[in-house]
């Protein structure tokens, strides 16, 4: 059996965003809320990727995983039928963008090697600490769980439309 059909990415991505959504909850774990998070993007984007083309060789670059998922382009009579206005379109896919845009700025793969106080350098050494009023690891977390969780919902619902 192939591990890598669309379906199972589609599946980890929901499984990875309500884990990041309990490591940010329990408080102690934001480095992992944050890679979890960032995974759960990726397997939503490899999962609209598969649909596309098998190959793969964009190894855990966001925006190349993006362009190539396909989800920019995105059938806009499909979003019509499901009652979207055209306004609402527009607003979907820059919604979708921007949390790319997002993530991006404040993820890396290489979290999953990063402690707390690690990923807290890091993130003072980016500047990535400031504009936030107490703990900058817990902000950053909450910014890049919400614009994942945005995305996965974006990506939930064009899944589920190709599926009707």
């Amino acid at each position: 059996m192939k591990i890598d059909r669309p379906e199972f990415y589609y599946k980890a991505s929901l499984e990875r965003i309500r884990q990041a959504k309990l490591l940010y909850d329990e408080g102690g774990s934001y480095a992992l809320s944050m890679y979890a998070a960032g995974v759960a993007v990726e397997c939503m984007l490899r999962a609209f990727k598969l649909r596309r083309d098998t190959t793969f060789d964009e190894k855990h670059d966001l925006l190349k995983l993006f362009r190539s998922s396909g989800m920019m382009e995105f059938n806009q009579e499909l979003l019509k039928q499901h009652g979207m206005s055209v306004g609402g379109i527009d607003a979907h896919f820059r919604e979708l963008q921007a949390a790319l845009v997002t993530i991006r700025a404040l993820w890396s793969n290489d979290y999953r090697y990063a402690s707390e106080g690690r990923l807290r350098a890091h993130l003072m050494q980016s500047h990535l600490d400031r504009g936030y009023h107490g703990n900058f690891l817990k902000g950053n977390a909450l910014t890049v769980f919400e614009s994942a969780t945005l995305l996965i919902d974006r990506g939930l619902l064009q899944w589920r439309l190709l599926r009707n």
